[in-house]
């Protein structure tokens, strides 16, 4: 019943009839009408009260005085999991063995997008977090570097150290973590709460749980959980010991492999269990952001070598702890958390120096300088890799606040800074610092030296125009213009890597001299003790993954073979924008057209994008009824729509239950936000208006599209208590040709179904289109295939599900359980049903009562 009609009684009313018995209906008050899908979001939000009340975590956050007062909220949420050091092809590998099958569920049922993840350079996680936390590539020339101002050499384990490069960071960057919870990270990147990070090495919430009383009731809650750790842990010995004799065999050093035992333990079991218990306790704080960093494989990889089954074993314990916390984000009541997990780098498989040569690149670098301007000056050594072990055992020394067995890096005094060359290369990236300037032909002959004579693989420098020089095997090159000799024509990332390498290069802490482990053509080098190694420029170690869901519009690249990847800086600011939509990042210099992609459309990566096949490519149609956007525990996201929407990439989307101006919606334009999100044109029609407060139908389209007609099937009836029933007729220009869509939302009652079906089916919508136009009618028939309704339509056209080949129909409602199959698209004789796809992601599940159904349909020419 629109807005002014009249009423039973006869009078005229924009609002409420004064008639109580036959009061119309819905009701100027913007109030739900209490139908049985409503009392399911009810339901569902009474059972997460009551699942809270007995939470553990939430019992654990009261005892450690952690503030979980915080309601009810439609705000947005991101956790960032970060598994450190696991390359793309190292998590193909996992999947297909089965070790990560969480996720592998996720990435099926369409909740990640999998994309591949560029480090930067240096390809370390601190140069990587300063690039996802503050939006700033290269912060930092390697993992441990001379500070040339202070003359001090900075390792980026060193609390100081970080904390002097995060507080130039953040007095030029926005912090992504600002008000977050920051774990087991370099940097607390502005978070509230940092544990475990470089950057503070605070232990406050374990000292707080050490009170005895409080770790009694702790060890009663968890006492399964401490049971499970406690089994994992002495299995883990087990395997760390057998793990120690083969690399004692493998004629590893004994002190390194006895140390692996302890920290293999603490890293791989104790840590991660910790991380787990930390992230729930946030999420139930309801922190905006929560990054997270799991070292267990990146530890096992440098032991043992990327590919290792050892270092694969880790990743299912990891697996399974991502699946807990995406649990408890997902049936959060505080925050609509979206989850993200990454990885900062991979790790090459590598040859040690020492062991090929014989000797340290410090002492090949001592014979390299040793004619020349530069002949008789020192060559001073600031890394001790050898006598302190694994950089994994100190970090873990660090985190765990052991002090016995560390040893802090070398400083060199003033007067040695003035007169030695400084050679500094911890992994497979390394600089040497000059005491004097050194023209170009010297610096020349120096990396002709290092090359040739003393085997290092790539050594770059600047000359005095500012221009980076390469010397490998091969000769004398150019970056970036010879990036391809350099870094060979299918490096996956070969443009981005090229303008990294100058920025690492020109950064004011890197060598006059640069050492690198990795050149095309030749097998990785690391210049320390360890199998696998990172840090460099190599195919491996720069190319982590991102699974990354729909809801954060993601700028996308294209590597070398067309493959899909982000960088840092992308997910830095996808992040932003999802956190603070309201909010503008400050461009700054690096953002500049130089080095930067320009920025595209949020659907980047719609294949309708692609002009080329367009005509023979197939049309994506979906149909969704996205109830008002109100999701069934209770929040309203037009996001988590758009998510749905974008993990099918449908061309073209007919959307039921729309609002407009509604309070129950926070007076949201639904059509024009999910179109806006999408980068489509898009047409609303209202069909019931109550003074301003719309509800009705939209049509969604890639391609240019022209309204035809909209209109009323049924009014409503205040009697019957039914609303008003309408249809929305739109033609789109589609590469294959035009095509007339339909979409419309038939009524609840069966009886106003059959009369709904019939006007519409009659001269004055779909008997009135010509038998040589190509029809697809969309939409919530509140009936299933069996039904009149649609058997009535079944008889014109085809039902998109039946007739689609190898499909077995799917139902769509309810959402978190479907039973009834009441959403169908049906189309004309023209079109070929390639095949039906129907989203199931956790996102789907939860954004709507009803599931979407998405077809691909040919047009036969």
């Amino acid at each position: 019943m629109a807005a002014g009609t009249a009423c039973v009684r006869g009078w005229k009313s924009s609002g409420t009839c004064s008639c109580r018995r036959h009061r119309r209906w819905p009701p100027q008050s913007s109030k739900p009408r209490p139908r049985g899908r409503r009392l399911i979001s009810r339901f569902v939000l009474w059972k997460r009260r009551w699942r809270r009340r007995f939470s553990r975590t939430r019992w654990v956050a009261r005892l450690l005085s952690r503030d979980v007062s915080a309601p009810h909220s439609d705000e947005p949420g991101l956790v960032i999991v970060q598994i450190d050091g696991l390359s793309r092809t190292q998590l193909d590998a996992a999947l297909a063995k089965g070790r990560m099958p969480f996720l592998r569920k996720l990435i099926r049922r369409r909740y990640f997008e999998q994309l591949s993840f560029y480090s930067g350079l240096p390809a370390t996680t601190p140069a990587v977090q300063a690039e996802v936390m503050y939006g700033t590539p290269t912060a930092v020339p390697a993992f441990q570097y001379l500070h040339r101002d202070s003359g001090k050499t900075r390792l980026m384990y060193e609390t100081e150290a970080v904390r002097q490069v995060s507080q130039r960071l953040a007095a030029e960057h926005q912090p992504l973590l600002e008000g977050g919870r920051s774990y087991s990270n370099i940097y607390a990147g502005g978070a509230a709460e940092a544990r475990l990070c470089a950057e503070t090495m605070d232990l406050k919430t374990l000292r707080q749980m050490a009170q005895p009383w409080k770790l009694v009731v702790v060890l009663c809650l968890y006492f399964p959980t401490i049971i499970r750790v406690a089994a994992l842990a002495l299995l883990e010995l087990f395997i760390a010991l057998g793990d120690m004799v083969i690399g004692l065999i493998g004629k590893e050093h004994w002190r390194a492999e006895l140390q692996s035992i302890t920290s293999r333990v603490a890293v791989s079991i104790a840590m991660r269990e910790w991380l787990r218990v930390m992230v729930k306790l946030s999420i139930e704080e309801g922190a905006p952001v929560i990054y997270a960093n799991f070292l267990g494989y990146d530890e096992q990889a440098h032991r043992r070598g990327p590919g290792s089954a050892f270092a694969h074993w880790v990743l299912k314990g990891i697996d399974d702890v991502v699946r807990d916390v995406f649990r408890s984000a997902r049936k959060s009541d505080v925050r609509d958390y979206e989850v993200v997990v990454f990885s900062d780098h991979g790790q090459e498989q590598s040859r040690i120096y020492e062991l090929t040569r014989g000797c340290t690149i410090q002492v090949a670098a001592a014979r390299a300088f040793n004619s020349g301007s530069l002949a008789g000056r020192k060559v001073r050594d600031l890394d001790n890799y050898g006598k302190r072990g694994p950089e994994t055992d100190e970090r873990a020394r660090r985190l765990l606040r052991i002090q016995r067995g560390r040893i802090e890096p070398p400083q060199a005094s003033p007067e040695e800074l003035a007169s030695d060359i400084i050679v500094t290369a911890l992994g497979p990236l390394g600089h040497i610092y000059l005491p004097v300037s050194a023209s170009d032909e010297e610096k020349a002959a120096y990396a002709r030296a290092l090359v040739h004579d003393e085997h290092a693989p790539l050594v770059l420098y600047l000359d005095s125009d500012g221009q980076v020089m390469t010397r490998h095997a091969a000769g004398l090159f150019r970056i970036p213009q010879d990036a391809s000799e350099v870094l060979g024509a299918d490096h996956p990332f070969l443009h981005d890597a090229a303008a990294d390498l100058v920025r690492l290069c020109r950064h004011p802490d890197a060598g006059d001299l640069v050492l690198s482990g990795w050149v095309v053509g030749q097998a990785p080098v690391t210049f320390v003790q360890e199998n696998g190694a990172h840090g460099s420029v190599g195919r491996e170690e720069t190319r982590g993954f991102a699974l990354a869901p729909h809801a954060l519009h993601l700028r996308h690249r294209r590597a070398a073979g067309g493959e899909a990847y982000i960088r840092g800086r992308d997910l830095y600011r996808a992040a932003w924008r999802f956190l603070h939509p309201g909010r503008p990042l400050r461009r700054h210099a690096h953002d500049d057209a130089a080095t930067d992609h320009p920025e595209s459309p949020a659907l980047r990566e719609h294949h309708a994008a692609s002009p080329d096949g367009a005509t023979s490519r197939p049309l994506r149609v979906m149909t969704y009824n996205i109830h008002s956007c109100l999701g069934i525990d209770g929040k309203v996201r037009p996001e988590r729509i758009v998510s749905v929407i974008k993990s099918c990439r449908a061309d073209v989307i007919a959307l039921q239950e729309v609002d407009a101006n509604r309070p129950r919606s926070r007076r949201h334009e639904q059509a024009k936000m999910i179109a806006d999100a999408l980068a489509m044109s898009h047409h609303y029609y209202a069909v019931s208006d109550w003074g301003g407060e719309r509800y009705g139908l939209a049509i969604i389209s890639a391609f240019p599209l022209e309204h035809v007609q909209s209109g009323h099937l049924t009014p409503a009836d205040s009697l019957r208590r039914r609303e008003a029933r309408g249809a929305l007729w739109v033609k789109i220009d589609a590469p294959q040709g035009s095509v007339n869509v339909i979409n419309t939302h038939f009524g609840l009652a069966r009886s106003e179904r059959r009369r709904q079906a019939t006007i519409l089916l009659g001269i004055d919508w779909l008997g009135g289109i010509s038998a040589a136009e190509p029809v697809i009618l969309c939409g919530d028939m509140n009936a299933g295939p069996a039904s009149p309704v649609c058997r009535s339509i079944g008889r014109r056209f085809r039902d998109a599900q039946t007739c689609a080949q190898n499909h077995r129909p799917q139902a769509t409602f309810i959402s978190t359980l479907p039973v009834r199959r009441l959403d169908h698209i049906f189309v004309s004789p023209h079109f070929t049903i390639c095949s039906v796809m129907q989203p199931r992601s956790p996102t789907a599940q939860v954004a709507s009562d009803h599931l979407p159904v998405c077809a691909e349909l040919s047009l036969e020419q």
